[in-house]
C-alpha cells in the first residue's frame, strides 16, 4: 500500500478502548515521521486525544444516529473533503463512516472485516483472548507498522495540572499521599460493591496515617460519591466527583500513589498516567480489556463457574464475580503498595 501522508482515523467510543488505541497512534507516528494525523472522536472524550504528541489534530463527531444528526455528518463530510485525506483508518467496523470516507473522496479506507462496507483493505478480526490495544494495532500491519511494546501512556499540560491543583485545595486535599478509590462506572456488572468500597477507605485510612482517599466521580455520581464519603468518616477522605473534567482527573490521578477500581475508564486513564494500579475484574477479561498503561498494575479477578468476558444485562447470580472479590484480598494488595 502506498506511504500515507494524511490520515483521518475513526476512534472507537469508549475512555478505555481510545486510550487502548495510542499505541497504534505513536507506531504510526514513529514509522511515518512527517505524516498529518486526524482523529474522529466522539464529544465526550475529545479531551483524551488533545494533548496526545502523536496526532495533529481532533475532530469531535456525534455517535448519534437519529436524523436529525444527518445533516451534521453532511457537513462534517464536507470539511474532512476540503482537508485533503488520502487514508482513512476505522477502529471498528462501521458502514455510516465508511460512507462517510467514501463521499469524502478518501481513496484508501482500512478496517476490520465484518460488515459490508466500501473498504479498500479489509483486515481480519482476531480470535481469541488477544487484548483491545494488540487488536487496534494489528490494522496498522496494512503500512507495514507492526511493532509496539503494548502500552500506552497520558498527556498533560501546566494549565491542566495547575486547575487540578485548585480543585485540591477547594476541598484540602493534596496534603498527604493521595489514594483514589473509584467507585463509579457506566455498567452495573462491573462495580465492586459500594459497601466494599466504603470498608476498603475505613481500612486503609486506619493502616496508614499519611494517606488522604480521594473519591472521583462524574457529575451525575455527585450524591452517590457523597455518601461513600459520609460513611467513611474522615477528614482525610474527600469527593472531587462532579468538580472535574478529565484533563484534571488525569492529572490528580497521576498525582496518586494507587488508583483502586473496578474495570472502567477512570482505571484506564488513572493507568495510562503511570500510576499504580489495582484493578478488580469480575464479568470482563483481564486478558482483553486489561490495564497496559506505564505503571504497574495489579488486577484481582477470582475464578468461577461462570464464561468470561460475559455481556449479560442482568446477572442470575447476583454479580458473584465481583462480590467473590473480597475486601481483605484488594487491602492487602494495596498495603502491598503502600507500604513499599
Amino acid at each position: 500500500m502506498k506511504k500515507p501522508e494524511r490520515m483521518i482515523i475513526f476512534m472507537l467510543n469508549w475512555m478505555g478502548d481510545i486510550l487502548f488505541s495510542f499505541q497504534l497512534l505513536r507506531a504510526i507516528r514513529k514509522t511515518f515521521p512527517d505524516i498529518y494525523i486526524t482523529c474522529v472522536v466522539v464529544p465526550r472524550y475529545a479531551d483524551l486525544l488533545t494533548n496526545n504528541p502523536w496526532i495533529n489534530s481532533v475532530h469531535a463527531l456525534s455517535d448519534s444516529n437519529k436524523i436529525t444528526s444527518l445533516g451534521d455528518k453532511m457537513a462534517f463530510v464536507r470539511m474532512i473533503r476540503k482537508e485533503g485525506y488520502d487514508t482513512c483508518l476505522l477502529l471498528k467496523p462501521s458502514s455510516m463512516k465508511t460512507a462517510m470516507a467514501v463521499l469524502a473522496g478518501i481513496p484508501e479506507r482500512v478496517g476490520f472485516a465484518g460488515k459490508k462496507t466500501s473498504l479498500t483493505k479489509e483486515v481480519e478480526m482476531p480470535k481469541g483472548n488477544i487484548h483491545r490495544a494488540d487488536q487496534i494495532l494489528m490494522l496498522a500491519g496494512v503500512f507495514g507498522v507492526t511493532e509496539a511494546d503494548g502500552t500506552y501512556e497520558y498527556f498533560s499540560k501546566p494549565e491542566e495540572r495547575d486547575r487540578a491543583n485548585v480543585i485540591l485545595h477547594n476541598v484540602k486535599g493534596g496534603v498527604k499521599r493521595m489514594v483514589a478509590l473509584n467507585p463509579g462506572g457506566n455498567w452495573i456488572a462491573k462495580r465492586w460493591p459500594v459497601e466494599n468500597f466504603i470498608s476498603l477507605g475505613k481500612k486503609l485510612l486506619d493502616r496508614f496515617d499519611d494517606i488522604e482517599v480521594m473519591i472521583p466521580g462524574a457529575a451525575k455520581d455527585v450524591k452517590y460519591v457523597g455518601g461513600i464519603v459520609k460513611e467513611i468518616g474522615s477528614g482525610r477522605c474527600y469527593a472531587v466527583a462532579g468538580q472535574t473534567d478529565l484533563k484534571e482527573l488525569g492529572v490528580l490521578f497521576e498525582k496518586c500513589d494507587l488508583v483502586v477500581s473496578a474495570d472502567s475508564g477512570p482505571l484506564h486513564l488513572a493507568s495510562a498516567t503511570g500510576t499504580t494500579t489495582i484493578g478488580i475484574f469480575g464479568p470482563t477479561s483481564r486478558e482483553i480489556t486489561g490495564p497496559r498503561g506505564k505503571g504497574r498494575n495489579i488486577v484481582i479477578q477470582k475464578s468461577i463457574d461462570c464464561v468470561v468476558p460475559c455481556y449479560a444485562e442482568e446477572c442470575e447470580k447476583d454479580y458473584k464475580c465481583m462480590r467473590s472479590v473480597t475486601v481483605d484480598e484488594v487491602f492487602n494488595a494495596a498495603e502491598e503498595v503502600l507500604a513499599s
